[in-house]
């Protein structure tokens, strides 16, 4: 069967092209009902570890959904309990510190392993401290005091200062997003990392770690209180807390990854400071500066935390449903190209060994971008996925696994069943 898209021979049994991941049952190329990281999910569908963490499988990202749920449950219960000091931190760096955990776990570079995204944190952590000291203490301490003390419930919306909204909602965010760009495309630009899935990995690494220590300069009075428990305002606390904990971490790192997976670009190789860089930058200060003026008006009206935690929601599942889009054309396209070359096309981001599809757990053919069953791309699926799916090297000069003669996995030598049904759609 010949895929429509890019030529390439397929057995008559295969429900997606191995070379492009085409629809081959239903001639749609561009795949908007199947996602290309996990194929079982819409393009468009609100999935967050699918989008955040792409090299998770269904059965790994279940594990990370759970645990991540289970750890806010007893985030919230502490801070039910009144112990917002462990809340605010704890909150503050579940989301990044569960993401350092996934750079582990799934072995990215085994070349580079998770000391890089480590050493990612840590930098732009400190870049974060050192803004964030800048305009909450050092310079616009006097705006912020205004802005965020008790204007609010003295004076309604009409005390609210306006150059204070401006420091904060505007200028602050567009600060914020170049400390955030800066070391994720300095090691995007690397030719270890050219992928838009790495570009992608770490922009959310850094702005979710840029999240975490900007939370805790902010909070700051929560850890110097001489009272460690509280007991009054409980339950906006628990709105504070969702905020940190989910909205704004991942606000943040989804926006940085959107303008870093933009310039690590699409294929081989990155991109660079393309006008396409450039757009995703200003869509990403854009979405930071829509949250905070959002958050910023709304805490004037009455159930103020509330709404923009609701609004913050919005703007998060616009960014998601952005990274997923990007992530299938360039999956998609990336792997057009690659067949477009041939064959002979050394592609690194290809099958070039028997494997089998960490997904459906089905043979997949040699040199395949996707799976044949399941659409899933060979390229978004970890090194330790695969490997434990019993990917092995194929011996110099041993033919490439035909799906059109069953071969036993386990015994490739062995005779084909004379008696196994022919896949190729007619009589042997």
């Amino acid at each position: 069967m010949a895929c429509p898209t890019c030529s390439s021979d397929n057995p008559e049994v295969a429900s997606y092209c191995h070379r492009c991941g085409t629809s081959l049952r239903a001639g749609d190329a561009s795949r908007t009902a199947s996602y290309a990281v996990q194929s079982a999910e819409g393009v468009t569908q609100f999935a967050l570890i699918s989008t955040v963490m792409p090299h998770t499988s269904r059965r790994s990202a279940d594990n990370y959904r759970w645990a991540m749920i289970l750890s806010g449950v007893l985030i919230l219960g502490a801070t039910a309990l009144g112990l917002l000091p462990i809340a605010i931190a704890a909150a503050a760096f579940l989301v990044p510190l569960a993401y350092l955990v996934y750079i582990d776990d799934v072995n990215l570079w085994e070349e580079a392993p998770a000391a890089v995204v480590v050493g990612l944190f840590l930098a732009t952590g400190a870049l974060s401290v050192l803004v964030s000291l800048f305009f909450f203490d050092w310079v616009f301490d006097a705006q912020w005091a205004s802005f965020a003390g008790g204007g609010r419930a003295r004076g309604g919306i009409g005390s609210m200062s306006f150059p204070a909204l401006l420091i904060f909602a505007v200028l602050l965010p567009v600060v914020a997003e170049v400390a955030k760009n800066l070391f994720a495309v300095l090691l995007a630009s690397r030719p270890q990392f050219d992928d838009m899935i790495d570009g992608l990995t770490f922009g959310v690494a850094a702005g979710t770690a840029y999240a975490a220590f900007e939370t805790v300069v902010v909070y700051s009075s929560v850890f110097t209180a001489q009272d460690f428990r509280t007991t009054s305002g409980i339950a906006s606390w628990l709105v504070v807390v969702v905020n940190v904990m989910v909205i704004k971490s991942l606000i943040y790192g989804t926006a940085t990854g959107i303008a870093v997976a933009a310039y690590s670009g699409k294929g081989e190789a990155y991109d660079g400071f393309t006008p396409a860089y450039f757009a995703s930058f200003g869509l990403a200060v854009g979405a930071n500066i829509a949250y905070w003026l959002g958050v910023r008006l709304m805490a004037y009206l009455p159930f103020g935390n509330a709404l923009g935690l609701i609004w913050g929601f919005v703007i998060l599942a616009a960014l998601v449903v952005k990274i997923r889009m990007m992530l299938q054309t360039a999956l998609l396209e990336a792997a057009v190209e690659a067949a477009a070359k041939g064959d002979d096309y050394d592609n690194k981001r290809s099958t070039y060994v028997e494997a089998y599809c960490p997904e459906c757990e089905n043979l997949m053919l040699a040199n395949a971008s996707f799976c044949i069953v399941c659409g899933t791309s060979v390229r978004s699926s970890s090194r330790q996925a695969r490997s434990a799916m019993g990917m092995r090297a194929v011996p110099a000069g041993a033919p490439a696994v035909d799906f059109a003669d069953p071969v036993d996995p386990v015994h490739p030598d062995a005779p084909a069943d004379p008696a196994a049904p022919s896949t190729d759609g007619g009589d042997k």
